[in-house]
């Protein structure tokens, strides 16, 4: 939900880290990200705070996530866009500091894309 218009975005996450160690479950991965989409919410801010929260509790060597949306307050109001797709990233650890990996996990999670 939209905190700016309380207006529904939907979309996919695209969640990947590599583990120091500490590994979960997949459904947990899930479970983080609706966790977080539950209250009013900015795309922006969403990608950012799943992020922050794995690369924490996972003491992970990197953590990226990709989330593509599309925003109800573009599709009905305003500029009447259907189909307009936002992407947000964050990458954080080695996602952030090494190229090559960035590039791999952004393939991986687009479908080569990007």
């Amino acid at each position: 939900m939209c905190e700016h218009h309380l207006l529904p975005f939907m979309g996919h996450a695209h969640v990947a880290y590599i583990p120091r160690g500490k590994v979960v479950g997949l459904s947990k991965l899930a479970r983080i990200v609706e966790a977080f989409a539950r209250r009013p919410q900015l795309q922006e801010r969403l990608t950012l705070q799943i992020a922050e929260m794995l690369m924490t509790n996972l003491d992970a060597k990197g953590v990226g996530v990709i989330i593509e949306a599309t925003h109800t307050c573009m599709t009905i109001r305003g500029v009447k866009k259907p189909g307009a797709v936002m992407v947000t990233s964050a990458m954080l650890g080695i996602f952030r500091s090494n190229l090559a990996t960035r590039t791999e996990a952004v393939n991986l999670l687009t479908g080569g894309n990007r």
